[in-house]
């Protein structure tokens, strides 16, 4: 089985356009560097001192004081930039009495660990170069005749079947470390550091609630991977049920872009849409607490994604096994 997962990796991690795609994720926090550099504003970037309590109380009282004042003004003659100040100061002031409350030393806005937590919503990115990759593994090798070359070798149909699927797992692990590796050599070289282990995060509702950052992120990051696992497995069994690259990617990105929009339109009319894989297999909404219907639970999803992942994988095994090579 090592050989075969071996051979796997050679012919489809170790070519150019794997290496182009991991080349444009860096472009991507190269870019998005750049971008913060010119949209980040000084109070962003502003960190507190010993004294903290003392410059966080005159913050406060200095935001209170300019939001009185663009109060007083007409809301129809506020300018753009007066809207958006006011706006900013609103969010700012919430957050600094937030931390003042709990007594804890407030970060910088713009700090390292929110940056962390920005990463989350680009995952969906990686699943999709993922999804390239896994979702040509079986179907390449019947487009290019190279199965049959595959089925004479001593090792058995599933253990063929398995070394690839191995080498999806893999991917997708992969794409999502080399993501969180690279975002964090950004953000620790680029962000103002924190100065304690607990951050402000701002939840559905609007409120704020304290979390312990580093217990918190790994969660984020296994459930990314759990998440781009369940893209790589479609991907990989619609290569094997399709046995056509296109079509395999077409239905997995399908999948992946559409599926959101309509658990959100069927979230709204039936509970039952819970029952429903796409509304479960995105883990990050329980940390968040935007799940679609009230009252599902994590290890409902989580077992539900297991199961679901396990008989998809059954059953491609099980066609790939019966299915006739010769035609």
């Amino acid at each position: 089985m090592f050989n075969l997962v071996k051979n796997e990796w050679i012919k489809n991690i170790l070519r150019p356009g794997t290496y182009i795609m991991l080349a444009l994720i860096i472009l991507l926090f190269i870019a998005s560097a750049v971008l913060s550099h010119f949209t980040t504003t000084d109070s962003m970037t502003k960190s507190y001192g010993s004294d903290w309590k003392s410059e966080v109380q005159t913050d406060i009282k200095d935001y209170s004081v300019k939001l009185e004042k663009l109060g007083k003004k007409d809301p129809e003659k506020l300018s753009f930039e007066e809207i958006m100040e006011q706006a900013n100061m609103q969010q700012e002031l919430a957050r600094l009495q937030f931390y003042l409350d709990k007594n804890v030393q407030p970060p910088a806005a713009a700090s390292v660990y929110s940056s962390l937590l920005e990463i989350s919503p680009i995952i969906t990115f990686i699943a999709l170069m993922v999804v390239v990759i896994t979702g040509s593994l079986m179907s390449r090798e019947h487009q290019l005749g190279t199965i049959k070359l595959l089925m004479i070798r001593p090792a058995s149909r599933l253990k063929i079947f398995f070394s690839k699927y191995i080498l999806a797992l893999i991917t997708a692990v992969l794409f999502t470390g080399f993501t969180y590796i690279v975002a964090a050599i950004f953000a620790f070289a680029t962000k103002v550091h924190n100065p304690t282990g607990k951050l402000a995060l701002l939840n559905s509702t609007g409120e704020y609630r304290m979390i312990d950052f580093w217990p918190f992120f790994w969660k984020i990051v296994g459930n990314d991977l759990i998440f781009v696992v369940i893209f790589a497995t479609i991907a990989y069994a619609m290569s094997v049920i399709c046995r056509n690259t296109a079509a395999a990617q077409g239905i997995t990105l399908g999948l992946l872009f559409l599926s959101g929009l309509v658990i959100s339109l069927l979230s709204s009319r039936t509970e039952l849409v819970k029952y429903l894989w796409p509304a479960n297999w995105s883990l990050n909404q329980y940390l968040t607490g935007t799940s679609p219907v009230k009252g599902m639970t994590y290890a409902f999803s989580f077992g539900y994604n297991v199961v679901a992942v396990v008989l998809l994988i059954g059953l491609a095994a099980y066609i790939f096994k019966k299915r006739d090579i010769a035609n």
